[in-house]
């Protein structure tokens, strides 16, 4: 049966004739950033019909056109920017407009630089020609500067016979192409409709969750899932999905992940069901400056040669590498390699062709990195978005919508700057001004401090915004090296500062911090609850999943759920209760202005229980000073422990290094300490007797700060719990996943030492998992 698959003039053309570099990002031919050129082609479009009329200038011309083959028919859509028609010397001539915004001057654009610019209005022109029975056309190719609406136009005049030749090479070309997409589909379908379940049984809790991602998917509703370690969540989301893919309820899977270590957990689920018989394409995206081969990434073209010319190497990259099926940064690098092609940027073109994807949040949500060929466009992919340890989210989700502007930023810019650009140094001289004109006003009854407010700085936006239009006229091959890197820094600072602006609303605040000598204007995101829901209606479904997303309503109201809508679903614990116990010290205060009376006190606690039994134990603490003080007097009262303490910074070898030491067990006790949310706080597995115990000291709230404080201020105004939304809950999830390391699997088995007096209270007692059981320990 054939199946039917609409694709744009653009997506045709583009597979053919796109040609040329990488865009340098500094090379100031921007896309999005925020100077959309629709208004260019508005402001172009309402001229010529000012000069000639409704009747003989139309805009937004719809063209529609069908090939096809025993597999595929291609339903080929587009708009023409503009036709025109009119009569000269008593003859009806029709002229075909296709508008391009460019930043740069006018004068140096050449069109023989961008072929796909003018192989797109051809395509346009023929199928204009066939519904209108036209014989000849002229094509108009008109660039426009989007700052001062300068223009220059091409004309080129056709006939229907070239155009027809030129049109049916390159749309059946493209129809060979997704034929052999269409193929593979149908292999993956065929192995997805015999794929069974990977295991003999299935976990407690496992086979409910699996059944409600698949009615979610097949409902188009978003499902929140709170699914406690060990009921194997990863495959339970993974494999419905998987199988919704198959049923035609989705055309694609992103799993999205916080940290690498959850990436690797959907790359063994996959590795597991591919042993199995399952054909799926799957990309994982690195980093792109973990992939670049070179020492010093600079993706300039004329110093790159992996983004020189990336377009030609890339089609045959393509197609040679597409006889794969699983892509990880070891595979892209090879064809990578061999291709001499940018890596990450393979990787991207990858992800068009792949079934499933797995890479950061950021890909998804951040403005500033989000996929844009997926997300910014026309696309009908319907995606199904899977996102593990989506507790994390909310803290992420603020900082991917939040920004800072900084005067020492702004200088380091200004003295990159040419002297010979004029023009940009009065915009940033003015960028300057602006800010010492806040500065004096917010702080004029003091030196320094830290003051919010919520209106956003709208003079010091629309300076930055000038500013933007100014560098992108700038050419930064005139730029030395050192200043080079300034220069672009400055530039995506600039990009973001405004891009942000343009969310701003009652849920953002200004933060003026003030050290006497530096400025620092924050534009913070207080609630990314709707800028996340806009990520999520991106999808057809989206499965958010993690060990704690309770309370339910603290999570549903910040990731961007609709109550009425979306799924919450709660799991029980697979594990015995018998194997898990909580002993809770209720009668010692970690309270910042108590902690220097707690530390014998819990140093004291600690040998006690961990002297109980040889094995691995982890401590877990707010903050390394707490910790470190802790350690100290520990290590003098139990002399006999191996003793090990987290690092504020460790890499992944360090990382690495200090898990390796779980490894060894039974002969000498190993007391590691470390700090809530941070790198062992989560995400970890210390299965068997690599972990026997572990203390959580303190209920995790995080430090009070000005930050935190309006966040509070926010939700009560609100009418929400403010201080449980800004400290309590983002705390006890700290909590819920430290001691989550201790029982990873059915046969572990394990206790936690919960250390604060709030342990004790009602309140908290409430927010601990149902199947917990715990009780005091004696003084």
């Amino acid at each position: 049966m054939q199946k039917k698959i609409n694709v744009s003039v653009r997506d045709i053309v583009d597979y053919s004739m796109n040609k040329g570099d990488i865009e340098a990002r500094g090379g100031m031919f921007i896309k999005d950033s925020g100077l959309d050129g629709t208004l260019t082609h508005v402001h172009f479009q309402k001229e010529m019909i000012k000069i000639h009329g409704k009747e003989q200038f139309l805009k937004e011309v719809y063209v529609y056109h069908e090939i096809s083959n025993e597999e595929i028919i291609m339903a080929i859509t587009g708009r023409i920017d503009g036709i025109l028609s009119i009569t000269e010397d008593d003859i009806n001539r029709t002229y075909l407009y296709e508008i391009k915004t460019t930043v740069r001057d006018i004068n140096d654009i050449k069109p023989a630089d961008h072929p796909h610019h003018l192989g797109q209005a051809q395509c346009y022109a023929y199928l204009y020609m066939l519904a209108k029975e036209l014989k000849s056309i002229s094509i108009r190719l008109v660039y426009v500067n989007r700052e001062d609406f300068d223009e220059v136009i091409f004309e080129y005049p056709f006939g229907i016979e070239e155009l027809g030749k030129l049109y049916n090479e390159l749309a059946y070309k493209y129809l060979n192409w997704l034929t052999g997409i269409r193929k593979w589909q149908m292999i993956r379908d065929q192995s997805i409709e015999k794929l069974d379940f990977p295991f003999t049984d299935f976990r407690i809790g496992q086979k409910k969750l699996m059944s409600e991602v698949y009615n979610c998917i097949n409902d188009g509703v978003n499902l929140f899932a709170q699914a406690p370690t060990g009921i194997g969540k990863t495959m339970g989301v993974l494999f419905p999905a998987i199988k919704a893919l198959a049923a035609g309820l989705t055309d694609k899977i992103m799993y999205l992940t916080a940290k690498g270590v959850t990436a690797k957990a959907a790359v063994d689920a996959y590795k597991k069901l591919e042993k199995e018989g399952l054909n799926l394409r799957t990309v994982c995206i690195t980093a792109k400056d973990k992939v670049c081969p070179f020492e010093k990434r600079d993706c300039d073209p004329e110093r790159c040669g992996r983004a020189k010319e990336y377009y030609q190497k890339a089609r045959p990259a393509l197609k040679d590498a597409l006889q794969e099926q699983f892509f990880d940064r070891d595979v892209i690098d090879q064809y990578a390699n061999r291709y001499e092609i940018c890596p990450f940027e393979l990787s991207l073109d990858l992800a068009l062709y792949c079934d499933l994807i797995i890479c950061d949040y950021n890909y998804l949500f951040d403005p500033r990195i989000k996929l844009q060929r997926f997300f910014d466009g026309d696309s009908d992919v319907r995606f199904s978005f899977l996102i593990d340890e989506a507790h994390n989210l909310v803290d992420r989700g603020r900082e991917m919508f939040s920004c800072s502007l900084k005067t020492e930023d702004v200088r380091l810019l200004k003295g990159a700057v040419k002297k010979e650009w004029k023009g940009l140094k009065k915009c940033i001289n003015a960028v300057q001004s602006e800010m010492k004109v806040l500065e004096k006003e917010q702080f004029s009854t003091m030196n320094e401090g830290f003051i919010t407010q919520e209106e956003l700085p709208e003079g010091l936006v629309e300076k930055v915004q000038k500013a933007l239009f100014a560098m992108q006229t700038c050419d930064t091959e005139e730029l030395k090296d050192d200043d080079k890197q300034k220069y672009l820094d400055g530039l995506f600072n600039f990009m973001f500062f405004a891009k942000v602006s343009e969310f701003y609303d009652k849920r953002y605040a200004t933060f003026y911090i003030s050290s006497g000598k530096e400025l620092e204007i924050k534009l913070m995101c207080l609630d990314p609850s709707y800028l996340l829901k806009d990520g999520l209606d991106k999808g057809r479904s989206s499965v958010l999943f993690s060990a704690t997303l309770e309370p339910s309503k603290y999570y549903m109201d910040l990731l961007g759920g609709d109550p009425e809508m979306d799924c919450f679903l709660s799991l029980e614990s697979p594990f015995p209760r018998e194997n898990f116990t909580v002993r809770l010290v209720t009668d010692i205060s970690t309270k910042y202005k108590d902690r220097e009376f707690s530390y014998t006190k819990i140093a004291q606690i600690l040998k006690k229980e961990f002297s109980k039994k040889v094995g691995n134990y982890m401590a877990f603490f707010p903050s390394y000073d707490y910790m470190r003080k802790v350690s100290c007097i520990f290590r003098e009262i139990f002399p006999e422990a191996e003793v090990m303490e987290q690092q504020s910074r460790m890499d992944d070898i360090d990382r690495g290094l200090f898990l390796d030491r779980f490894d060894e067990f039974g002969g000498k006790t190993l007391v590691a300490f470390a700090v809530m949310g941070g790198l062992f706080g989560e995400g970890i597995d210390l299965v068997g007797d690599k972990l026997s115990g572990a203390a959580v000291i303190g209920p995790g709230l995080p430090m009070v700060c000005g930050e935190r404080e309006l966040i509070k201020q926010y939700f009560d105004k609100n009418e929400m719990s403010g201080f449980d939304y800004a400290y309590t809950y983002p705390g006890i999830n700290r909590v819920l996943q430290a001691a989550g390391r201790v029982i990873r699997t059915e046969e572990d088995k394990g206790f936690v030492i919960l250390i604060d007096s709030r342990f004790g209270t009602a309140k908290y007692k409430a927010l601990f998992p149902k199947w917990w059981k715990y009780g005091n320990i004696p003084g």
